[in-house]
């Protein structure tokens, strides 16, 4: 028996596809053929933008500032902090405790906790309005990233994890210029206003009887939308404020990277301004029109968490293609997985072999439906992904290697860390059995099944489904899996929570948003609730009857940058995109992807893609050289 949808939902359905006409994100038209006479009418004037409803509330008091105080090159150096400056008309209100937060915590900034900035600049930069804006997403795992005191913070104790989330520079603080791992020290010593910029996303929760459509405002798309908003505050108040909103540079990791592209990859698209208009965003009129750009000149991103809807395809593609996944569970049974003392670490996760293959061959048409272009010019797809892909790798090493990095020995034992999410614990001992590289960078020898299998047992892959996970009983880590250890012990799944919780309406906990997910989801279990409209369990609905369906689809299209590349006039010109070698956080057909239609846009002027040897699922560890490629975008002026 199907289970009525609610009103409400259905109403924000109809209304969503009014604003914005469903394209999902594979495009297109509806395929129809409409070929009868149609009389003219006559193009109406466009009625003229006005100004923004909420513009004379955002104006900025460059008067509200604290000096903080903090070492910079050794040298002491007056800051000044701008402190939670909230950056809409209309912010979301906040329940006391956030899930996003992590343990139970109270907000202190219950008011715009979640749409602030967080301005930082030196004091001998304060007047100057030509000096590059350096603005970081501090979204992790697409979770909502809340800026402001916890549990009563007084405002005058120094500040720690514990009292306060969102100010990266502190009072006290030291900071340097010349390291690999320190942005804010790089940023300051340049004359950058440096920005840290909370955002809603998934977890984020008001209080009970706010909003009439629910308590979970942070679905899709509110994340990019919210930095949309960000990046027009600073351009309505640029004549006011230090530093220039026409050399904003944003910057973000992971779930911060993927908002930071597709912030980038979206600027002024008139699909968002139904949402920015809700938000009460600057350069928004009465009638939902805009004023003001959120375009931004350069983006620097981390291993971003992009292309959701195909991401487990993605995923499963990856490490099945090649029988990852498999050979993992092999090695693991014949204790082949192991640290240096010898201890077996747990590495398999294989909970679904048909499964896997079931999505790694829905990647197949996915990827030739982009229409991407190799460097040769013939189409990318999984064809020739897995070569392309090598490359990459290699010129990974190789450029590790030349810039004075010394790798593993060809047929020697090394080690690496367990990283990322779900990613298991200890460090495995391994052999260098897939890579060697000369003194000068050159590549001799390279194995790429075997560097996949490196990867999986480094880190422990994901589970399957690696993204939409809620309601999958096969990956729970009650579950008995199909692996074990070499001592005949079972192995449970790898549970993590996914991402599927990013999606469906304000009164849903999550929604499932691929086809497999959500025609297999238990209907509720001990981890997760019943969802009494999510999942062909409960509804009735498969994927395909899905009357949501539409709806998740653009949710998803409006967290995915490729829709929008060689779209959209406002694309930022300037992009430098890093993902570890060694990241098993996502496929590195995600990114590399992007990096591809980039490339084909006549809009983009630049476009610095690599991977970045021996490096997991993080960011910023390449401080020196991603600035030294800003000060060439900023100086160039174009």
């Amino acid at each position: 028996m199907r289970t009525p949808y609610k009103r409400r939902a259905l109403a924000e359905l109809v209304a969503a596809i009014a604003v914005a006409g469903f394209v999902t994100a594979c495009g297109g038209n509806d395929g129809g053929d409409n070929t009868s006479a149609v009389t003219p009418t006559p193009t109406p004037t466009p009625d003229p933008v006005g100004p923004g409803v909420y513009d004379s509330q955002l104006a900025f008091d460059k008067s509200k500032y604290t000096t903080i105080t903090v070492t910079l090159d050794g040298v002491a150096t007056p800051v000044r902090w701008y402190r939670e400056v909230c950056y809409v008309g209309k912010p979301m209100k906040l329940a006391p405790r956030q899930p996003a937060l992590g343990p139970p915590i109270n907000v202190d900034n219950q008011t715009c906790g979640y749409q602030n900035l967080n301005i930082f600049v030196r004091e001998a930069d304060a007047a100057k309005q030509d000096n590059a804006i350096f603005l970081n997403v501090n979204n992790s795992g697409w979770f909502a990233s809340y800026q402001g005191g916890l549990n009563g913070w007084d405002g005058a104790a120094a500040i720690t994890g514990t009292n306060y989330r969102g100010a990266d520079i502190v009072n006290g603080g030291a900071y340097v210029s010349t390291s690999d791992t320190d942005k804010k020290g790089a940023a300051l010593a340049r004359g950058f206003v440096y920005i840290t910029m909370s955002s809603r996303s998934r977890g984020a929760t008001a209080p009970e009887g706010v909003y009439t459509d629910g308590v979970y405002q942070g679905k899709a798309p509110a994340a990019i939308v919210d930095a949309k908003a960000a990046v027009r505050y600073l351009r309505l108040n640029d004549s006011a404020m230090p530093g220039n909103a026409n050399r904003i540079v944003v910057n973000g990791t992971s779930g911060g990277g993927a908002q930071s592209t597709q912030l980038a990859a979206t600027g002024n698209s008139a699909d968002y301004f139904p949402y920015l208009k809700a938000a009460g965003a600057a350069g928004i009129d009465a009638n939902g029109k805009s004023s003001i750009s959120d375009s931004v000149y350069a983006v620097v991103a981390y291993c971003p968490i992009q292309d959701m809807g195909s991401a487990d395809l993605a995923y499963e593609w990856m490490f099945n293609v090649l029988d990852t996944r498999a050979q993992v569970s092999a090695d693991q049974k014949a204790g082949l997985i192991v640290d240096a003392s010898g201890a077996e670490l747990v590495r398999a996760a294989n909970p679904d072999p048909a499964g896997s293959r079931e999505l790694m061959n829905k990647f197949v048409a996915y990827q030739a439906s982009l229409g991407l272009r190799a460097d040769d010019g013939t189409p990318l797809t999984t064809d020739n992904m897995l070569a392309a892909l090598q490359t990459e790798i290699k010129k990974s090493a190789s450029a590790y290697v030349k810039a004075g990095g010394t790798l593993v020995a060809y047929g020697a034992n090394g080690t690496a860390a367990a990283n990322g999410v779900a990613g298991g614990s200890g460090v495995l001992s391994y052999k260098n059995d897939f890579i060697d590289v000369d003194a000068t960078g050159a590549v001799s020898t390279f194995n790429m099944s075997n560097y996949l299998r490196f990867v999986a047992k480094q880190a422990r892959l994901k589970a399957m489904p690696s993204f939409d996970q809620v309601g999958q009983t096969a990956i729970l880590a009650t579950t008995a899996t199909g692996d074990m250890t070499s001592t005949g012990a079972p192995i449970y799944g790898n549970y993590h929570g996914g991402e599927s919780n990013l999606f469906g309406t304000a009164s849903q906990v999550y929604s499932n948003f691929i086809e497999y997910a959500w025609n297999r989801n238990n209907g509720g279990d001990a981890v997760n609730p019943t969802q009494s409209d999510v999942g062909l369990r409960n509804t009735g609905y498969t994927w395909a009857g899905n009357p949501q369906r539409e709806f998740v689809l653009n949710q998803y299209k409006m967290i995915n940058a490729l829709p929008y590349v060689g779209k959209t006039d406002g694309i930022t010109r300037h992009w430098r995109i890093r993902n570890g070698a060694r990241d098993r956080d996502t496929s590195f057909t995600v990114a590399y992807n992007l990096s591809r239609a980039l490339k084909a846009d006549a809009k983009v002027k630049t476009v610095d893609f690599a991977l970045h040897w021996d490096q997991g699922h993080a960011g910023n560890y390449d401080v020196k050289s991603a600035f030294a490629w800003i000060d060439q975008r900023l100086a160039a002026g174009d």
